[in-house]
This record gives C-alpha cells, sequence and structure tokens, in this order.
C-alpha cells in the first residue's frame, strides 16, 4: 500500500557544535555583509547630475541617485566609506514612476529614489 505514500522514511541527524570566538568570526557566504563591512557597493548607484544639484553642490548638498532599498543610515555610511566625508545630514526622495508617450505608445519611466547629502563645512566631494 505505497499508494498514499504512507510508509515512515527515517533518516539520521547530526548536530555540530562550534566555539564562537572574536578570531572565529567571518563573514557567512550569502549575507548582505562583503568587503566593505555593511555597506553594499550598489547602494550608491551614480550622482545626480542637473544644473539644480550643481548649484546646491557649492552649497556643499550633494545628490545622489540610491537604490530604492537604501535607507539614511546606509547612505550615510556608503558616503563617508567611498568619498572619505562625514555627512552631517541625508534627505531621502522617492521618485514615482511616471507614464509617458514614445511614439505613439504608452511607455512607463521607472520609479527610483535620490539622496541629499549634506556635508560639513569646509569639506568637497569631486564628481566626475
Amino acid at each position: 500500500m505505497s499508494l498514499l505514500n504512507l510508509k515512515k522514511k527515517t533518516t539520521k541527524t547530526t548536530e555540530v557544535t562550534t566555539k564562537v570566538t572574536p578570531k572565529n568570526l567571518s563573514v557567512v557566504e550569502g549575507s548582505k555583509k562583503n568587503a566593505t563591512g555593511n555597506i553594499r557597493p550598489q547602494i550608491l548607484r551614480h550622482p545626480h547630475v542637473t544644473e539644480k544639484a550643481a548649484a546646491s553642490a557649492e552649497r556643499g548638498i550633494y545628490v545622489f541617485e540610491v537604490a530604492t532599498d537604501a535607507n539614511k543610515r546606509d547612505i550615510a555610511k556608503a558616503v563617508e566609506l567611498f568619498y572619505k566625508v562625514t555627512p552631517v545630514k541625508v534627505t531621502v526622495v522617492t521618485i514615482p514612476a511616471k507614464i509617458i508617450m514614445v511614439k505613439g505608445r504608452k511607455g512607463v519611466r521607472k520609479a527610483g529614489k535620490k539622496a541629499y547629502v549634506f556635508l560639513k563645512k569646509g569639506e568637497k566631494i569631486e564628481i566626475n
């Protein structure tokens, strides 16, 4: 009567125990941590280059396109890590998706997120 698959299957399980010491701590494969600490390099996609962004850069406010799942703390850490400056404040703006017309057909411009990073006076970021 294996029609209903009622036969019990036996499997053996073994437990593995390891001691955790500060020297043993390492990055687990598949986790979010990488060589740069807890920061993913995809958080800062690229600088948002417009006239308004260039004018605000003179006042110490820089604009970046960021990942849609990034938060303020991650953005601040990424700017500090990659540009070696300390942000004072980070403001995040969500850009909604927009319906556009391309050659008479409807299309969608994808949504996104941008971050305004405020730096201390005297600090600059070189954007190429």
